[in-house]
């Protein structure tokens, strides 16, 4: 069972519906495609930034971080 705080902070990231990455993707602060372009600035296509970034996380901003595993999550659920 997990302790009281992590439930709520897990209940404060789910949508209305109760699906955490929807709520997270359809956030005001959610910028869809920002990390695309990232990579494709850099020359990379987004699983190839996404590895890069994730091997040497102390060379990139802690945006680009967390979009890098937040991408790393998603991509987890496509195998």
């Amino acid at each position: 069972m997990l302790p009281p705080i992590a439930v709520k902070a897990k209940m404060q990231a789910l949508n209305s519906n109760g699906k955490w990455i929807q709520g997270v993707t359809e956030s005001p602060k959610f910028k869809k495609g920002a990390f695309t372009g990232k990579a494709k600035k850099a020359g990379y296509t987004a699983k190839q930034y996404m590895s890069i970034v994730l091997d040497d996380p102390h060379n990139f901003n802690d945006e680009t971080v967390r979009q890098a595993r937040f991408m790393k999550t998603l991509m987890s659920f496509h195998k």
